[in-house]
């Protein structure tokens, strides 16, 4: 997923991990000036770029 499009993100929305095709529910995001982290519901933190 785009920065641009990450930052956008908001909880219980729905993201999908490119690794392993996992449909997941936001808790929270976090924002930097280059990076989102997006914490899901089952509580592991992904990186902007390893959700879709």
């Amino acid at each position: 997923m785009r920065y641009r499009d990450a930052k956008k993100l908001h909880n219980e929305d729905q993201v999908r991990v490119k690794k392993t095709g996992q449909v997941l529910s936001v808790v929270e995001t976090a924002v930097t000036p280059k990076t989102v982290t997006v914490l899901c519901d089952n509580g592991e933190k992904y990186h902007h770029t390893e959700i879709e």
